[in-house]
């Protein structure tokens, strides 16, 4: 079929028919199962299953009403006088009319099985056709009668007359037809003419035949049964007692009331109870337009093992599918051409590394097209490769190799000169995290493109140098001797070093440190440990040096670097105070030897006793020649640092003399603030000749 020539239909076909299965099956074992693994599912099933089978019914049965409903209008438009039927041409003329509309609408309606026309002012038979089969054909009941005796009997509707009084039509019963030999029910529409009956239109439906497609599966089983009742849901019409049964000779009895069933028939979901052989049970019921009610009665425990049973056979099934349409998408792929499989081994080929492959499929479908694009393809990506694999292997801010450049060349240095010598550099810009807080990341990208520059330029071209990460750099010295090494080493060590951002040249330093190989096949890592542990051991002595590896440096605490601000301040001795830079100054900040000087246990009851302004660590007597100071260096010597001797007051009520060192500087977030430095003056004393008691006030 030229729909499956074009490979994305393949696909297309595999991917619809994947979906469609996946949609059956999931949407199977979706409706499957809800419908079945609750109560309430089954209910909705029940009263799903007396919907249908009733809408099935009352179609059936609407459309005879309308078969009678349509020829008693046709006739009621024809009689204007019930004089008229008294006219014999007149009557033959309107049964002649009458009997091709019956035979018109009832062609697809197989259970009639007789239509007829009576006069009750006439007291005869005008019309009246049977069908011995379901073949649609009817044959002349009156003239067959005549025929046999001689004369022709009255209709039997007579006997139903008096049904017909209110001006209604009305099906009847279930009963037994002599002439027709056979049990039908009947419905039968009167016709009136200025308030006279002037004729009766009805149809005789099979009831044996209406019955028997009811009961088409088997009415009781395992679960429940169908059943087809009277209005009041006591009596049961079945093929073999199509006049009736009582359900209590069945041994089901109705808990509920007759109002209840005639309800129930009416609305969605309403459920009757039921005694079913001594179990309870629940019916599900649907009325119809004769006044028949159509039920499906089920024991509740037996609802659930149906569930069961149910799950069960949908597992077994959605497996059988599963397999069954596993089937499909293998057909497809064995049927998938030598020429995309050409292209497969290609591919394979370009992720080998091959890109020397030559595709020449020059027809005009898809897997033509696939091949001359991937052709083209492989053509860019080899041209390409050589960029790719420079671009893999280097920083893109100093140009430098980057660690997986680094990695590749000194591997590949090493293997192909396993037994020379050389030397591994490690380097780390001192600094690089206070150039980026002061002069911003700007500033630090420049600081590394000089030293870049700056190691390009004193180690040489022909030397592996590379960007290891951050603002390390490493740098191998292909055969180099120790004394060699060390030389250049020291040579970049000693150098200046600067760049320039924003017109204004920086100094800078690095630390280093290094490695030697041997030649005695010492791994990549090992180099690179050795040369960052003697980088360590340089940042540990100060930096801005450098120092060659020693196996004694693998003992060196290196979390010995990592001192921060928490640590200082909360071990330093020397009280800090940070205020801001006014008369009455807020505090800021204090450290543990502030809080301890005060005699306070925290910093809660540090700033509830000064009332969180410096002025009241002061000493009353001390606070106005302390404060001119403060002014004094507000107004003219903001960058001088003064050093002054005062009293102070603790919470405890104690006086204390201090010494004092502080200065004024502008933060970004405070604005002018006052850093100051207090220490008691007894601990002074020894180093000064005299020194003042307790009590006594400095001035």
């Amino acid at each position: 079929m030229k729909l499956f020539y074009s490979l994305k239909r393949k696909v297309l076909a595999v991917c619809l028919a994947g979906m469609i299965l996946m949609a059956l099956c999931v949407g199977g074992i979706s409706l499957w199962t809800i419908s079945h693994l609750t109560y309430d599912y089954e209910i909705q099933n029940m009263t799903h299953l007396v919907d249908t089978k009733a809408t099935i019914i009352d179609d059936e049965l609407l459309r005879s009403e309308n078969i009678v409903n349509y020829t008693a209008n046709a006739i009621s438009r024809k009689v204007d006088d019930p004089a008229q039927l008294r006219d014999l041409s007149f009557r033959q003329h309107l049964a002649q009319s009458v009997d091709h509309d019956f035979q018109d609408a009832s062609t697809n309606l197989h259970i009639i099985c007789s239509y007829y026309l009576y006069y009750p002012s006439e007291n005869i038979s005008a019309l009246w056709k049977a069908s011995n089969g379901r073949d649609s054909t009817f044959y002349d009941v009156l003239v067959k009668q005549q025929e046999e005796i001689g004369h022709t009997a009255p209709r039997h509707v007579i006997a139903f007359a008096y049904l017909m009084d209110q001006g209604e039509a009305a099906w009847t019963q279930p009963y037994y037809s002599s002439y027709l030999n056979r049990y039908i029910i009947s419905y039968r529409r009167p016709i009136y003419k200025d308030g006279v009956m002037v004729a009766i239109v009805g149809i005789d439906i099979d009831f044996q035949a209406f019955i028997d497609r009811l009961y088409a599966n088997p009415p009781e089983g395992e679960h429940g049964m169908v059943i087809l009742s009277d209005t009041t849901g006591t009596v049961e019409y079945a093929p073999d007692k199509p006049l009736g049964i009582q359900l209590a000779d069945k041994d089901i009895h109705i808990r509920d009331v007759a109002d209840k069933v005639a309800e129930a028939g009416q609305t969605d979901n309403m459920m009757v109870t039921y005694d079913w052989a001594g179990q309870e049970s629940i019916a599900g019921i649907k009325g119809l337009r004769n006044g028949m009610n159509f039920i499906d009665l089920r024991r509740k425990p037996q609802i659930y093992n149906r569930t069961h049973k149910a799950v069960m056979q949908m597992v077994l099934g959605l497996v059988a599918v599963c397999i069954l349409a596993s089937l499909l998408p293998i057909y497809m792929i064995n049927r998938l051409s030598e020429r995309l499989q050409r292209v497969i081994e290609a591919a394979k080929e370009v992720g080998e590394g091959n890109y020397d492959i030559k595709l020449h499929d020059t027809q005009r479908d898809d897997i033509g097209e696939l091949s001359r694009n991937f052709q083209a393809m492989v053509g860019k990506v080899a041209a390409s490769q050589g960029n790719l694999t420079y671009i893999s292997q280097h920083d893109v801010l100093t140009g430098l190799l980057n660690r997986m450049g680094l990695d590749k060349e000194i591997a590949d240095w090493l293997q192909a000169h396993p037994d020379s010598h050389g030397a591994l550099v490690s380097l780390d810009l001192d600094g690089f995290k206070l150039i980026n807080d002061l002069h911003g990341h700007m500033a630090g990208d420049e600081a590394l493109r000089t030293l870049a520059r700056d190691l390009v330029e004193s180690f040489g071209h022909e030397q592996i140098i590379g960007r290891n990460g951050g603002d390390e750099f490493v740098v191998f010295m292909k055969d180099a001797e120790p004394e060699a090494a060390q030389a250049a080493v020291k040579a970049f060590s000693n150098k200046k070093k600067a760049f320039t951002y924003d017109g204004e040249t920086h100094s800078f330093s690095v630390s280093i440190g290094y490695t030697l190989y041997r030649g005695d096949g010492m791994s990549l890592s090992r180099l690179f440990h050795q040369s960052d542990t003697a980088l360590y051991a340089v940042k540990l002595r100060g930096r801005n040096h450098y120092r060659i590896y020693e196996p004694s440096m693998e003992s060196l605490n290196r979390t010995s670097l990592g001192f921060n601000l928490e640590t200082i301040t909360k071990n330093l001795p020397t009280a800090l105070l940070v205020t801001e830079a006014k008369k009455d100054g807020k505090i800021l900040f204090v450290n543990k030897a502030m809080l301890d000087l005060l005699e306070c246990q925290n910093v809660t009851e540090f700033m509830a006793f000064t009332e969180e302004n410096q002025s009241h660590i002061v000493c009353a007597c001390e606070r106005e020649r302390v404060r001119q100071l403060m002014e004094q260096q507000l107004l003219e010597d903001a960058d001088k640092t003064y050093s002054v001797t005062y009293c102070i007051r603790t919470a405890k009520g104690r006086r204390k003399h201090i010494f004092s060192v502080w200065c004024m500087a502008d933060n970004p977030n405070y604005g002018r603030v006052f850093y100051a430095t207090l220490v008691e003056q007894k601990f002074l004393w020894p180093f000064i000749s005299e020194h003042p008691s307790e009590d006594d006030n400095l001035v």
